[in-house]
């Protein structure tokens, strides 16, 4: 359970309507035409996304620093004339994105294909369906939510941050087509079929990107405090260590040989022990405290830590070296990657 710092926090729960499938279409009887035809879906997918990605992918699109910026992608070590970057690496890996291009219309004429030669696509409907499976282990954050985006309510969102999102997420991109013919000769073109062509994105975690999402979360701040919600080093480096192990027992592992799957669910169990520990769950680390007498606000952005910007070893000074809150579920994310990776390496009930 999740302990409230002082000060009014109210939370509100939406309930999420339940979604109906697209229904069938049929093609309208016209003269001369033949028996109406439904709809036979293409399927494409699942894609795998990860959840973090490499500070500097290979591409295009990607920036040079400015010749006037000083780089801190390694650790800034000094020197006899002033600093220089070290060895160690400060950002490797980030959180990563799923992003949509709608096309200069908006209306995803490119994911509309399969038409028969001499034809050419019309949109007629558009559909995103977002499902975010529930975590039993973290069911406040994660209690399970279909969310159904169309144009006409609301629009459809084509960049979604992925940090956050648990494994097997999934996205669901459904675009609803007619082939048409092109006018001929003052004829009026003619519709030959309605397709509907479903694209499905699934958020993924493999044992040897579990180490990434740890540095994509070391690299960014709880809030305005200046600290990572992984707030002590050395428990940060214990944590890539066992990931790391994680990874290593994943690739030795065969399900012919019971042992190595034992293994693995210690492992896990050793990583996921190592973040129950030490975190504190909190739903935020910010405090606004009104004043019985006079009604003066004051709001304090990082009321957990009093004294200002922590030194590095917050389990020795503070009793945790997580912080994890409803904004930055950062062990629950863990906890729920945990899950996952045990249901698709060592198996779980239906």
């Amino acid at each position: 359970m999740r302990k409230l710092l002082l000060g009014a926090a109210a939370t509100a729960i939406v309930a999420l309507q339940p979604t109906l499938a697209m229904a069938q279409v049929t093609l309208p009887s016209v003269k001369g035409s033949v028996s109406p035809t439904p709809i036979t879906p293409a399927n494409f997918g699942p894609f795998l996304i990860l959840e973090t990605t490499p500070c500097s992918p290979s591409g295009a699109g990607i920036p040079a620093l400015p010749t006037t910026v000083t780089s801190t992608a390694q650790c800034i070590v000094g020197t006899p004339t002033g600093i220089a970057p070290g060895v160690s690496p400060a950002m490797r890996f980030v959180g990563n994105v799923l992003c949509l291009d709608a096309g200069p219309g908006g209306d995803f004429i490119s994911f509309a294909q399969n038409c028969p030669a001499g034809q050419v696509p019309v949109v007629q409907g558009l559909k995103l369906i977002k499902t975010v499976p529930r975590i039993p282990k973290c069911p406040d954050v994660y209690p399970g939510q279909v969310t159904v985006q169309t144009p006409s309510q609301g629009g459809i969102r084509t960049f979604f941050p992925l940090k956050f999102s648990p494994c097997d997420t999934t996205f669901q991109l459904q675009i609803e087509f007619a082939c048409v013919s092109p006018a001929a000769g003052g004829v009026r073109g003619s519709v030959r079929g309605v397709r509907l062509n479903n694209y499905t994105f699934r958020v993924a975690i493999t044992p040897d990107t579990l180490s990434w999402l740890l540095d994509a979360m070391h690299n960014e701040p709880l809030g305005v405090c200046e600290v990572p919600c992984i707030s002590d080093e050395a428990l940060f480096r214990l944590l890539l260590t066992q990931a790391n192990a994680v990874a290593t027992t994943a690739a030795a592992a065969n399900p012919a040989v019971p042992q190595s799957l034992i293994n693995l669910n210690n492992a896990f169990d050793v990583f996921e022990a190592t973040i129950v520990r030490n975190t504190t769950f909190l739903s935020q680390v910010w405090q606004i405290r009104v004043d019985d007498k006079t009604g003066a606000t004051t709001i304090n952005p990082c009321v957990i830590f009093p004294n200002g910007v922590p030194g590095n070893a917050t389990v020795a000074n503070f009793g945790f070296g997580i912080v994890d809150t409803l904004e930055n579920p950062c062990a629950c994310k863990l906890i729920a990657d945990i899950f996952c990776l045990k249901g698709t390496l060592i198996g779980r009930d239906p």
